[in-house]
């Protein structure tokens, strides 16, 4: 999940660098603060999933009956 997150400010901080992004637009900043936070929290849920996808094992919950 960090880096989803690294990923993510790395990105962000590359469009505010050309001028895309600015700081004045506060609401903009919040929907893509939500939408950082989202793609983070999205990730980390399905990160069996994402594992299983790179490197074709699946994970096994070991239940005792």
């Amino acid at each position: 999940m960090l880096l989803v997150l690294a990923l993510v400010g790395a990105l962000l901080w590359v469009l505010y660098d050309f001028g895309v992004l600015g700081l004045d637009n506060t609401g903009l900043n919040v929907w893509l603060g939500f939408l950082a936070l989202s793609l983070v929290l999205r990730v980390g849920i399905s990160w069996s999933h994402v594992r299983r996808a790179l490197s074709g094992q699946a994970d096994m919950d070991d239940v005792d009956s």
